[in-house]
């Protein structure tokens, strides 16, 4: 019988596979608007990863995981314009800044718990988001967003002929941050994460702080959503306030919904094809694609929203799980069937 002792084999075929493909001649892969389009989304993938971490594995619901991604964005343009740091060492400050700024946020949020968490970490994004659209301290540029000065960074990242190299970043970034989380998961800390998760009190019998191991996921969690961001920086060529919207979190948790929690590969899954179909259906609601259909039915499947919407609906009541709780139904089965 199949033992399903080959997926982390796969996992690595496929990994290989999207890395060669810019590069083997004439395929989807080749042209320079897929790579940007799949380079987001494997950042997106990446960062609903750090997000199923503080959520699926530590059980804490947080709606401003979007401000440690945008300082880490805006930290790392602010270094290299105005104080002309290299780049590498720009994005280390930036995940050191962030996580101090985690463990200030993170501290003063975990003196409550559940929906009172939910709405302090909400009100600290806000805060911050506040903060980069307003441009207090004259640094972010407000609403234009800020363009990263192109001349400090490696020549192989500018230009489109480059994207391909972008495109191998954020798949670099997604590979390390995916096994950065199995090896934080895997861990002692990381059961002790899943303890807090399942039965809090159990966990303080044990003699252990629940408030501590609390911290240490939510500072991880921010300090690689602060490297995402500043990849997402070189990517995307500019930062934009709407990266620090509490709209992002929320993403953020579709995504993780989408491909199933504390699955490592499946809120992997789910970021990518949720920052894929937006993309998508953005472009296919300013074409022409529905003016064939019936307008009480091309009118809303125009609307991105919607269909997003109506996807997560059809994902709840059909596979509660996400995606990847659908293939382990499918594999205990497939693995049960005939016993």
């Amino acid at each position: 019988m199949l033992r399903w002792k080959y997926s982390r084999p796969l996992l690595i075929a496929i990994t290989v596979i999207f890395a060669i493909l810019p590069f083997a001649g004439d395929n989807p892969l080749s042209k320079a608007g897929l790579q940007q389009t799949m380079a987001v989304a494997f950042l997106f993938g990446a960062l609903a990863l750090t997000y199923d971490l503080l959520f699926g594995f530590t059980g804490l619901l947080s709606f401003g995981h979007a401000l440690y991604f945008a300082s880490g964005m805006y930290v790392t343009a602010i270094l290299i314009n105005d104080f002309n740091v290299n780049f590498l060492l720009a994005i280390l400050i930036a995940v050191i800044f962030t996580s101090l700024l985690a463990v200030l946020t993170g501290g003063a949020a975990l003196r409550t718990t559940g929906i009172t968490f939910a709405m302090v970490t909400l009100a600290f994004g806000q805060a911050g988001h506040v903060v980069i659209a307003r441009d207090f301290g004259g640094f972010t540029n407000g609403d234009d967003g800020l363009p990263v000065n192109a001349d400090r960074l490696p020549d192989f990242f500018i230009g489109v002929v480059n994207t391909k190299y972008l495109y191998l970043l954020a798949l670099g970034i997604l590979v390390f941050i995916y096994f950065t989380a199995w090896w934080i998961t895997e861990s002692s800390a990381g059961r002790v994460f899943a303890a807090l998760r399942d039965n809090e009190q159990r966990v303080s019998v044990l003699g252990l702080n629940p408030n501590r191991f609390k911290l240490l996921s939510f500072v991880l969690s921010a300090a690689m959503a602060a490297l995402i961001g500043a990849a997402m920086l070189i990517v995307s060529g500019s930062g934009s306030p709407r990266y620090a919207a509490a709209d992002i979190t929320i993403a953020l948790l579709l995504m993780v919904i989408l491909g199933g929690p504390v699955t490592r590969w499946g809120a992997v899954l789910g970021g990518i094809i949720y920052s894929v179909l937006s993309t998508r259906l953005t472009v296919l609601s300013d074409g022409t694609a529905f003016d064939s259909l019936p307008n009480f039915i091309g009118g809303p499947l125009a609307e991105p929203a919607f269909t997003l919407g109506l996807i997560f609906i059809l994902i709840v009541m059909f596979a509660p799980g996400g995606i990847s709780g659908a293939y382990y139904r499918a594999r205990f089965k497939y693995l049960n069937k005939g016993k």
